[in-house]
């Protein structure tokens, strides 16, 4: 495995494991309520955005994480969703909350490197086990 593979498998668990976490934080209330946070959306409380934070964002990043591992087919199509799926949902919750925390610009990054360090193509050097 190349070492822009292992970066991008190591920004994948980074972006899963911390969706994951974000989401139970906000569904079970670690982070206690803000009704700032959802006073601009349908949702009447963080229980259902931590639901797809966990199980979108968090589930999204893991799935292509364990793709890339095994070498799946279509691993980089995963990747590249999962990466696109973490933009959109900061960019969404930008707008929706209408503030802005640090935290956002580091997983707009990390979302954005998904993307454009994935692979177009399984290479030689990407693809020795």
């Amino acid at each position: 495995m190349s070492r822009k593979v292992k970066i991008l498998l190591g920004l994948l668990m980074f972006n899963g494991l911390s969706a994951v976490a974000g989401g139970l934080a906000l569904m079970t209330d670690w982070i206690p309520e803000q009704a700032l946070w959802v006073r601009h959306t349908d949702f009447p409380s963080n229980y259902f955005p931590g639901v797809i934070l966990m199980a979108v964002v968090g589930g999204s990043s893991l799935i292509a994480a364990a793709a890339l591992v095994k070498r799946s087919d279509g691993w980089q199509l995963a990747s590249i969703v999962a990466g696109i799926i973490m933009v959109f949902w900061i960019i969404g919750e930008i707008a929706s909350i209408r503030g802005f925390h640090f935290l956002q610009v580091i997983y707009l990054v990390t979302g954005a490197l998904v993307v454009t360090w994935t692979p177009a193509r399984e290479t030689e050097a990407t693809s020795s086990r």
